[in-house]
């Protein structure tokens, strides 16, 4: 089911986090939380990596992503603008749980479970599960779409 209304306001929350108008507070305010799409669950989980919650900061200075995470964040918002269900299974050790397994197993069922999960589909275009749909969408991207042509001379 895509819930298009939290698609959206999630996928600008995340521009607005991702270009430092928005602090990680500001982020979580903005992003909805309740939704029967369930890649606003997932994607948010995702997103909280990408800053501290111990106190308010921009994405900024000493605060400023990786490119590498710019580029995964950008799946994010590519993905939230598609009109595609997200085919991904739920991650069984997701949240809390994780930490007590980890540390019980000395991270070797942590490390079986990912693998398995990531072989669900192409985990180097998450949250798309193929790569030819991330092109697809690579290829009619929402947010650069316009009625005028650009031409150069």
């Amino acid at each position: 089911m895509i819930d298009r209304d939290a698609r959206n306001e999630l996928a600008e929350a995340l521009r607005h986090l991702l270009s430092g108008q928005f602090t990680n507070d500001q982020f979580d305010e903005a992003a909805p939380i309740e939704s029967d799409d369930p890649v606003i669950k997932e994607v948010r989980e995702q997103a909280w990596f990408l800053y501290s919650d111990l106190y308010e900061h921009k994405l900024t200075g000493r605060h400023t992503l990786s490119n590498s995470d710019r580029r995964i964040t950008s799946q994010f918002i590519l993905f939230l603008h598609s009109n595609l269900e997200y085919e991904w299974p739920r991650h069984p050790l997701n949240g809390i749980i994780r930490l007590p397994i980890y540390i019980l197993s000395f991270g070797l069922i942590p490390r079986y479970v990912d693998k398995k999960w990531k072989a669900s589909g192409d985990y180097d275009v998450w949250p798309f599960i193929s790569r030819e749909d991330y092109e697809k969408a690579l290829k009619n991207p929402k947010l650069l779409r316009g009625s005028r042509s650009i031409t150069t001379h």
